[in-house]
């Protein structure tokens, strides 16, 4: 127990840096500025966006015009101002592979790192693909997968497995380029989707034989790019859905048919009224809907999980942690929790030796709480930010920490995972748990999940309570069940745990009310 406690790193004394990232695409130029430690975890924490217009040149006669480039020069040089002004510490960059398109891409590239002093990386088509295989498998719990990625101009579908891509194809159409081979008359009909839905069905089933052999349980089908961010905005407010988050959001084919259908007689400048997406990503909405209906019908996929998770994800990933360039991060969960401690701290410094105690009381307390190993996750995440509304106020309320981790986006969780997290640290005090909050997840959650919500907050409740100084003076616990009383013995090595124990005492009604026992702690 004692190593488990050892490896987690002290959020406190991290040192912080930022790093810059220029992703450049024949339609726009994009800058992610990020914190990070180095080997450790980042955090993006602006953007900024600036649309260009390459591949109209591209497509015309395959040069990139003058003009052109010195638009791009102009962006990419503010971008570089903004930087320098931030005291960015590291920069980076890279084009996409469609640059590879453009006959003097190698001149365009030349001429932006000379006036602007970024080094740009020309990205080939492989490296594109493990970059968004990176972005996803480090931010997901999906250990098998087909990854489909619906660009601008292409589609990629990457299938991994034990976290490590088998097979890859890219179809040469994507969310704009589809468009403009179909022309979007008329705001885009329904024939006409359902035109776009059977070429790509067909287009991708030839170049994709593997898919047929790659159907598990375990397989999970993820969803990258605008068109799979702007589906699951769609479906959530068409189900009033209680998160507003995309990453880690499910839809299965029942889901997508009534987003089909809400779309599909919409003409486009109507598009853009649509609540949640971008003017851009209206006028792709209905041509990505095409291509997604014709995923699905191409290989009955069962639902689909977004990822937010980009190309530039990946890279950053790689850049800031480069340990993942080999090997993914294995436990994404606590990934996420590090990174949420290490950029919003908390005033506690004892989230570790919470854990800790936590798990000591799950594991003594299971004859009686009976709870499944997958409630194991919920109270880790909650255990390790218990603490997470002081980032709002000196004493926080319960709403705090729930509406804190509710708007984490912690990476790993699932959205079930993620609601129980937050009723568990926001409920350490029966009395302050709030029904009315959680009807408002009925959909996510369970009865079940709500009996084991009181059972694990009142184990965190005697848990933090058991840190109260933050000295770590408590080293072990044992619990025996009596009868109708359970006595709970606690190892201090010597030292003085009055406090504590004094502290621990204020769960006793919590712990009478939930496990119907009394509870004795020596």
């Amino acid at each position: 127990m004692s190593t488990e406690k050892e490896q987690i790193t002290d959020f406190h004394s991290l040192k912080k840096e930022k790093i810059a990232l220029l992703e450049l695409s024949p339609r726009n130029a994009k800058l992610m500025l990020a914190w990070y430690v180095p080997e450790v975890s980042f955090e993006v924490f602006d953007q900024f966006v600036e649309p260009i217009k390459i591949y109209e040149d591209i497509n015309r006669d395959g040069f990139i015009k003058p003009t052109q480039i010195d638009n791009v020069v102009k962006i990419v040089k503010r971008f570089r101002k903004l930087c320098d002004a931030l005291e960015v510490t590291k920069a980076t960059a890279y084009a996409t592979p469609a640059f590879h398109e453009a006959k003097n891409h190698y001149g365009f590239i030349e001429e932006i790192e000379i006036a602007s002093g970024f080094k740009i990386r020309l990205m080939q088509e492989q490296d594109e693909i493990v970059s968004v295989y990176n972005g996803v498998v480090n931010t997901l719990d999906a250990p098998k997968g087909v990854i489909v990625y619906i660009d601008d101009e292409y589609t990629e579908i990457i299938h991994y497995s034990r976290k490590t891509i088998i097979n890859s194809s890219t179809i040469p159409f994507g969310a704009e380029s589809l468009a403009s081979l179909f022309l979007e008359d008329a705001g885009m009909p329904e024939k006409q989707m359902q035109e776009m839905a059977n070429f790509f069905k067909k287009r991708v089933i030839s170049e994709t034989p593997w898919m047929q052999d790659i159907f598990t349980e375990e397989t999970r089908f993820v969803g990258v790019g605008d068109v799979f961010d702007s589906i699951a905005k769609i479906s959530r407010l068409g189900k009033k859905y209680p998160l507003d988050l995309s990453h880690g959001y499910e839809f299965n084919k029942h889901d997508f048919d009534n987003v089909y259908d809400a779309v599909k007689g919409i003409d486009l400048d109507k598009r853009t009224r649509i609540r949640g997406i971008s003017a851009k990503s209206a006028g792709t909405i209905a041509t990505g809907l095409a291509m997604v209906r014709g995923l699905f019908e191409a290989f009955n996929i069962p639902k689909f999980m977004v990822s937010t998770s980009t190309v530039a994800t990946g890279v950053l990933f790689n850049q800031c942690i480069p340990q993942t360039m080999e090997k993914p991060i294995v436990d994404v969960v606590m990934y996420g929790v590090t990174a949420n401690l290490t950029y919003h701290p908390v005033n506690a410094t004892n989230p570790a030796q919470v854990h800790y105690l936590c798990n000591i009381l799950f594991r003594q307390l299971r004859v009686m709480h009976k709870l499944p190993r997958q409630y194991v996750r919920p109270l880790k995440v909650a255990s390790f930010l218990y603490d997470c509304g002081s980032r709002l106020r000196y004493l926080p309320s319960r709403k705090d920490a729930l509406e804190v981790i509710l708007n984490s986006n912690l990476y790993g969780l699932s959205h079930h995972d993620l609601v129980l997290s937050a009723f568990i640290a926001a409920s350490q005090h029966s009395e302050e748990f709030s029904l009315s909050d959680w009807v408002r997840f009925k959909d996510i959650v369970t009865d079940e999940d709500l009996a084991a919500v009181k059972k694990l907050a009142v184990i965190l409740k005697i848990a933090v309570a058991l840190d109260s100084t933050q000295q770590k003076l408590v080293s072990d616990i044992a619990c025996d069940v009596l009868g109708d009383s359970v006595i709970m013995k606690t190892v201090s090595n010597g030292q003085d745990i009055s406090f504590e124990l004094k502290r621990a005492k204020e769960a006793l009604p919590d712990f009478k009310k939930v496990f119907k026992k009394n509870l004795e702690l020596l």
